[in-house]
């Protein structure tokens, strides 16, 4: 028994890290995409984003879907793709510890009039976590209250402030309005000893604002690497290693739409390999503490991402719907996450030949990862300057 339970293990496992690869390579292009529409500053679940689309794919027929499993990296195979679905959402967001969980909900806003033919669709939504909303859309004053209601409502249960994320012009009586909710509760590993104002600075060394800075001096996994012109440090989450979160630093003038456009031939896999590579090396961290708390509608980076026909009532094809009768109005979505000194213990720093000093002193990218899967459940950039 102990040997079965151990080879679905591995199995499962597998799956996983197979569709955290194809979430992590739309990751880049989403987060991207996302911060060119905000000026730079942003913060983004391309977990939460790729999930729902996962299983919206699923309604779609022809040239939607298509364009759907291009921008997703997805595979072809249904059956792989629920299963798969399934195995990393569980990963991911089911095994919360104490001192540090996810919340991530996907909601479907359809005209209870409106049927999705397909089979099962409803029973899968449940399974992968995606909550079906239907409401009288023709009243749409009315539905965009209750829609926002509903979620509020269930994300005090997770002690989640859900905002009005959906606005009335985002909902259309032929239309599926996609919400995506996340929030991120963290505590280090380790607690940072101090906060200070201090600059904050340009990539040309230009000074730009004043933050809260936090220190620490930690045994951690910090590297240059070369291709991507920056320098990237592993910051552990908690005491079970579940999370991480992973600091990139361009090199002075170095810009982050730079990294961005190297990150598409140098993989997160590579970057996690070179830093699991790294001899012991006590690190001298300084962190910006901030508060971010983004709500944003993600057609148009979606569009640059390829995907057309999904938002145009025109062109978009779902399965067993006649043509022009069914559309996705608006995909928005809403993160919340705090970076602050809080740790769980001080540890005493390990002695070793190597030393560094990270200081996030100008702009610089972090991703949330999973780290069974090596899934990035969390990601953007830091670039507005503010002390919190």
């Amino acid at each position: 028994m102990k040997l079965a339970n151990l080879i679905l293990f591995l199995a499962t496992l597998v799956t996983c890290q197979c569709f955290s690869e194809r979430q992590n390579n739309f990751t880049t292009e989403f987060l991207y995409f996302t911060q060119s529409e905000t000026a730079g500053h942003a913060a983004v679940s391309p977990y939460g984003v790729w999930n729902m689309l996962s299983l919206v794919k699923f309604l779609t027929v022809g040239n939607t879907k298509t364009q759907l499993e291009r921008a997703l990296f997805l595979p072809k195979s249904c059956v792989e793709s629920i299963y798969g679905l399934k195995n990393l959402s569980d990963v991911v967001l089911g095994s919360n510890s104490g001192n540090t969980s996810v919340f991530s909900r996907n909601y479907l806003v359809i005209d209870q009039n409106v049927r999705l033919n397909y089979k099962d669709f409803e029973e899968k939504a449940k399974i992968i976590g995606m909550n079906i909303i239907t409401l009288d859309l023709n009243e749409q004053d009315t539905a965009v209250i209750v829609a926002n209601r509903i979620m509020l409502d269930e994300g005090q249960e997770f002690s989640v402030k859900v905002p009005e994320l959906i606005k009335i012009d985002e909902i259309h009586p032929n239309g599926i309005t996609l919400a995506n909710v996340n929030r991120f509760q963290r505590i280090w590993r380790n607690t940072f000893t101090s906060v200070k104002v201090e600059n904050f600075h340009d990539e040309n060394n230009r000074q730009i604002g004043k933050v809260n800075m936090m220190f620490q001096t930690i045994t951690a996994a910090c590297a240059q690497i070369t291709p991507l012109k920056s320098q990237v440090l592993e910051l552990p989450y908690g005491t079970d290693g579940k999370y991480a979160m992973l600091l990139i630093k361009p090199w002075p003038k170095t810009k982050v739409n730079d990294v961005f456009q190297k990150m598409t031939t140098f993989t997160y896999g590579q970057i996690l390999n070179i830093l699991n590579m790294q001899p012991p090396t006590v690190v001298y961290v300084k962190l910006p503490r901030f508060k971010i708390n983004t709500n944003y509608a993600l057609n148009v980076p979606l569009n640059k991402m390829g995907v057309f026909d999904l938002f145009e009532k025109k062109y978009s094809q779902f399965y067993r719907v006649p043509r022009n009768s069914l559309f996705v109005p608006a995909i928005v979505q809403h993160v919340s996450m705090e970076v602050n000194e809080v740790g769980l213990r001080r540890d005493t720093v390990q002695s070793a030949k190597r030393s560094m000093m990270f200081y996030a002193s100008r702009p610089f990218l972090y991703f949330v990862i999973e780290k069974t899967t090596d899934t990035i459940v969390l990601s953007g950039v830091y670039s507005k300057p503010t002390v919190y």
